[in-house]
């Protein structure tokens, strides 16, 4: 083999055995922002988090339209950056039949937040009771004046 062939040769194999760390080289980027972010926390009045809770977020400028939803995480925590619309956002959260409805006042320049939020009343429980009861007695006298009717399936 010849001088210029094994140069050649040599010159390909160092390509090739250098490739695969051209390959595996690359630079890391990070982009920073600083944001006013909210940070919410549901949880019963038990000190229990609201787990895995349903999250939605209404915007100002269309307050019957979902801006943003998601899910708290395990301790019941959530939080997003809202635009920068201000006004009274409305940040709803809900799990197995209770919830929690929070209104944020975020102004112009700089978020300022009022929370104001609305949960479960005694009003409401006592609501829910008298509501179940009425059913349950509904139920109770249907069935007593069915007893001793003949079945109209049969």
């Amino acid at each position: 083999m010849s001088l210029r062939c094994r140069s050649a040769l040599l010159l390909c194999l160092a390509l090739v055995v250098s490739a695969p760390q051209m390959a595996l080289a690359h630079a890391a980027i990070m982009e920073a922002e600083v944001a006013q972010a909210i940070r919410l926390h549901a949880f019963y009045e038990t000190g229990e988090p609201m787990s895995q809770a349903q999250v939605i977020i209404y915007a100002p400028d269309d307050p019957a339209q979902v801006w943003g939803q998601g899910i708290a995480d395990m301790d019941g925590r959530y939080e997003f950056i809202p635009d920068a619309i201000a006004g009274r956002w409305s940040v709803q959260v809900r799990q197995a039949g209770h919830g929690v409805m929070a209104h944020l006042e975020i102004g112009a320049n700089a978020p300022v937040i009022t929370v104001s939020s609305t949960p479960d009343t005694w009003a409401q429980r006592a609501l829910m009771v008298a509501l179940v009861a009425w059913g349950a007695l509904g139920t109770a006298l249907y069935a007593r004046s069915r007893k001793g009717k003949p079945d109209a399936s049969a």
